[in-house]
């Protein structure tokens, strides 16, 4: 699959486009979008090279949401140096998944300094090819961000909001105000006060996002996965990210 291609698939994906979009505009560290059944046999090779880069380096690892192959994915990044820890604030790694709508090829691609890197000539044609070898299609998108050095003093100055893989508008966070969007899937209402942006209502089944704290440092993300809606903080370097 070649990378326009690639891009068209994780564009389909229900949350990746607005989490792409985000990770090209926000000062983060490389963003890794890898198409594979069983990604725990591929995931730790693709860091390592990377690592062999200095665009990676082994630290804290956290989940963001559910993932089908969370055990495995957790057993063989540990046994590669990675320590597991229960809050994503903690963590220099975030993995999240995302199912596709229609299978694909396996494949891997990289986001860096708002940059699209088709890192498959960097070292991993070879496990390109294992990848492939079986002929199978995936519908499961493994989303590895490598968060970079945190500055947590650093306050926002606005939220994007996304909704539906785009990106809505661009809000103050000097503003006091209440916002309702209405996506394909439902509704989220976001409250602006103090400075913090957050959710106050949503037609998401769990509510989730409801009880997440709200955002105001730069690189902070609320993130609706069933409304396909993110709130990303605009400003200096910092990621804290939380998924509802």
């Amino acid at each position: 699959m070649d990378r326009r291609d690639f891009l068209k698939v994780i564009f389909a994906a229900p949350l990746a486009a607005p989490l792409l979009a985000a990770a090209k505009t926000s000062g983060s560290g490389p963003v890794l979008y890898l198409i594979a059944d069983e990604p725990q046999n591929f995931l730790p090779g693709i860091i390592q090279q990377l690592k062999r880069k200095a665009w990676a380096e082994e630290g804290r690892a956290a989940f963001l949401n559910q993932h089908p192959f969370a055990e495995e994915l957790e057993r063989s990044l540990s046994e590669n140096g990675w320590r597991f820890v229960s809050s994503p604030s903690a963590a220099s790694l975030l993995l999240s998944f995302e199912p596709l709508r229609h299978a694909a090829s396996p494949s891997f691609t990289l986001i860096k300094e708002g940059r699209i890197w088709d890192i498959r000539n960097q070292g991993l044609s070879r496990l390109w090819k294992e990848m492939n070898r079986q002929g199978a299609a995936s519908t499961c998108l493994t989303i590895a961000s490598f968060e970079e050095h945190r500055f947590p003093e650093a306050p926002g100055k606005a939220v994007a909001v996304y909704a539906d893989g785009k990106r809505r508008e661009s809000l103050s966070l000097d503003a006091n105000l209440m916002r309702r969007y209405t996506t394909r899937n439902g509704e989220v209402v976001i409250e602006i006060e103090k400075g913090r942006a957050r959710v106050l209502a949503s037609t998401c089944r769990h509510k989730i996002c409801l009880s997440s704290p709200p955002a105001c440092l730069a690189g902070e993300r609320i993130v609706c996965a069933p409304n396909q809606f993110l709130l990303a903080i605009e400003g200096r370097r910092f990621v804290d990210t939380v998924t509802g």
